[in-house]
């Protein structure tokens, strides 16, 4: 069933499948009129915001915009809208987060995120992913992981994000189930990628066969702390992912489309961040 829940100016709605975006979508088009998403910003220039999950204030000369895109600006005590998008949704599927006793895992360590969560939660370990040993040995004591074989045991976290990470995993399907394997019962995972919100199927750009890199498109890549190269792109999530995280034993999974001029979340295009969400 389509939720919404109206929090003053933000808009907050769970979407578990195409239809039901498209339904929603085309009864709301303004909502593709950066016009409108332009509001968010006009809102924190007049007010400034508030970053979602600790109650920080900041002030309108503290936030710095590109209309030319939303999603990646909006930047204040170096968050960005996407990232206020994340702690938003991490805050409304686990409001019971404690400060001291939630354990959280995060597959980055090196950015602005990271250092927030980690300075707020004494039980969060975020890891890079190093693909020699010269950056492990760099990265030390910062743990390298592989999303899609992680060390820890089962069932040993109550929150797992990934932010901007699923696209790059040669394999997405294995990289859900060991976030599925590593949460306990009734944890979530809550996290963004780029996502082809218009289709179904997801977008196969490079796969990994035999070791080998087979690239089935041209060659995309996204920036990446640990390599100036960057890191290339396998796959763009669709609504299909939903489906794939049901059957690897989520019990719930949706995107959650945010919009806040309270705290500051827009995108071109739609006007909100998406927002995988996904309970064990």
């Amino acid at each position: 069933m389509l939720s919404q829940i109206a929090l003053e100016d933000d808009i907050e709605l769970d979407f578990r499948s195409l239809d039901e975006w498209l339904a929603w979508f085309n009864a709301n088009t303004l909502f593709g009129d950066d016009r409108h998403t332009d509001q968010v910003r006009q809102a924190s220039i007049r007010s400034g915001l508030e970053e979602p999950l600790t109650g920080r204030r900041f002030a309108a000369g503290e936030i710095h915009w590109d209309p030319a895109n939303y999603r990646e600006t909006g930047l204040a005590g170096g968050l960005t809208a996407r990232h206020r998008g994340t702690l938003y949704a991490l805050k409304r599927c686990f409001p019971q987060i404690d400060k001291y006793e939630t354990r959280i895992y995060c597959s980055e360590a090196l950015t602005e995120f990271a250092l927030l969560m980690r300075g707020t939660f004494p039980k969060f370990i975020g890891t890079e992913y190093a693909t020699t040993q010269d950056e492990e040995r760099w990265l030390f004591p910062i743990p390298h992981a592989d999303l899609t074989a992680l060390s820890y045991p089962a069932e040993t976290f109550d929150l797992a994000i990934t932010n901007e990470v699923l696209e790059h995993v040669p394999s997405l399907d294995q990289a859900l189930a060991e976030i599925c394997r590593v949460l306990r019962p009734g944890g979530w995972h809550v996290g963004t990628c780029p996502f082809v919100m218009m289709q179904s199927h997801s977008i196969v750009k490079s796969k990994l066969q035999d070791g080998r890199i087979i690239h089935l498109m041209e060659p995309e890549y996204h920036g990446n702390p640990m390599s100036a190269e960057g890191s290339l792109v396998f796959e763009i999530p669709g609504w299909d992912i939903l489906e794939r995280a049901r059957a690897i034993g989520f019990s719930d999974a949706f995107w959650k489309f945010i919009q806040s001029e309270r705290h500051g979340i827009a995108s071109n295009g739609c006007g909100g961040i998406f927002v995988l969400c996904l309970q064990r």
